[in-house]
């Protein structure tokens, strides 16, 4: 009886050994199964929702973000993520198919020296406009936006009346009309005199696309006139921006003057 007490035993120690020797080869199989196990890695980048044309201007709704796993990036040459932001105003440098991934040069920036050569159209030239920042309405203006280029003559302006016209003349002479409308800008740079002490905002230049007749009309107005600059906001009429101090002062009267026993109003 006591022998087989002891062979019970020792089976049960057996078994128990082995249960535990497995146990540890599992785990040791399992450890090595994970440290084999890389993690996947992607890369983000940026991919076209639809065709685009060269020189069309970027928009968000044309292009997504997308993650490319290791493999299929090292295919397209991606070796990291290739995000990019890009300046309001951008352009595609080319023709671009739906589903192509951009790169940071697929994109010309506002800024950039061939931006001009990209968005001139046929048969027209770069301008140059400088204008004040209280001659600009209509908010921000920035490149590939249209605009309205208005004159305002008054008395002081070489467009103004004769001299020794009445004072009521003088006052009517005030008037604004447009000069050109729907003028698209290619660029626009700011800059400030740093010599100077005044606490002015920094100078607009402007570069707008016009034709050989627009560039004529436009380097007389400058001459004879000051010239506002409104933001486009859609299709209307030149009388729509034209106005003069009888707009203003409809009941607007010159100075009185005194003859004799009559009163007469100019």
């Amino acid at each position: 009886m006591r022998t087989k007490l002891l062979l019970f035993v020792a089976l049960l120690a057996i078994i128990f050994g082995l249960y535990g020797l497995a146990g540890n080869l599992t785990r040791t199989e399992n450890t090595t199964n994970q440290q084999d196990i890389k993690p996947l890695k992607f890369y983000s980048v940026w991919q076209t929702k639809d065709d685009v044309k060269q020189a069309q201007v970027v928009k968000a709704s044309q292009i997504q973000v997308i993650k490319l796993s290791e493999k299929d990036a090292a295919q397209e040459g991606i070796t990291e993520d290739m995000l990019f932001e890009y300046p309001a105003g951008s352009i595609f440098r080319s023709d671009v198919s739906a589903g192509t991934i951009l790169l940071a040069t697929d994109i010309v920036a506002p800024n950039s020296p061939e931006y001009l050569d990209l968005t001139l159209a046929d048969g027209f030239v770069p301008y140059p406009l400088k204008v004040s920042p209280d001659a600009v309405v209509g908010g921000v203006i920035r490149a590939s936006t249209y605009i309205d280029i208005l004159a305002i003559t008054s008395p002081g302006t070489t467009a103004s009346i004769d001299v020794g016209s009445s004072a009521a003349a003088r006052g009517k002479s005030i008037s604004i009309s447009p000069v050109l409308m729907g003028i698209k800008v290619l660029r626009v740079d700011q800059s400030s005199d740093e010599a100077s002490q005044d606490d002015v905002g920094p100078d607009t230049h402007l570069i707008l696309e016009l034709d050989r007749k627009q560039v004529s009309v436009l380097s007389v107005a400058k001459q004879i006139a000051t010239l506002e600059v409104h933001k486009s906001v859609g299709s209307y009429r030149p009388a729509e921006l034209s106005a003069d101090a009888g707009d203003v002062l409809p009941g607007f009267k010159s100075v009185i003057e005194y003859r004799a026993d009559a009163i007469t109003i100019k």
